[in-house]
């Protein structure tokens, strides 16, 4: 349990998640911490101490190529603490079966059956990618809002 409030923590500040949420983006082979500067516009000593407060949570791993260090998420880790999230999804209703497990797209049946189904299709509006955090998605490389109907 600490180990998870640790890695909450880590995601707890603003800067740290931009970064976190930039290098899910990158994928696999992450960012080089001058990809990364460049691309917050963060001054280097800052980004260092929020790169090492991610790791220190075993959310990012770093890993060196030449001269450049690379950072990327810990799929693992990262996994591991969204299971934690949603692992007693459910627990206290009656399946009818001793050890029932609710995945993430059963969870997400849960909130368009609280929400009615309707979810944004009320609004009538589309949505963002990336919209719920408050901050506008841009494509990457066409500078284009990436936009995508609501279902």
């Amino acid at each position: 349990m600490k180990k998870r409030v640790e890695q909450f923590a880590a995601l707890g500040q603003e800067d740290r998640l931009e970064i976190f949420r930039l290098l899910v983006r990158a994928g696999l082979e992450g960012r080089c911490v001058d990809e990364i500067k460049r691309r917050l516009k963060m001054p280097g000593s800052t980004l260092s101490h929020h790169l090492d407060a991610l790791t220190r949570s075993g959310l990012l791993a770093a890993r060196r190529s030449g001269r450049f260090i690379y950072y990327a998420v810990n799929w693992r880790e990262a996994s591991g603490l969204i299971r934690f999230l949603i692992e007693d999804c459910c627990a206290e209703m009656n399946f009818g079966a001793g050890n029932a497990s609710v995945t993430l797209r059963e969870l997400e049946c849960c909130a368009d059956a609280q929400d009615g189904g309707a979810g944004a299709k009320q609004s009538g509006r589309h949505v963002l990618a990336g919209e719920a955090n408050g901050r506008k998605k841009f494509n990457q490389g066409t500078s284009k809002r990436a936009v995508r109907a609501r279902s």
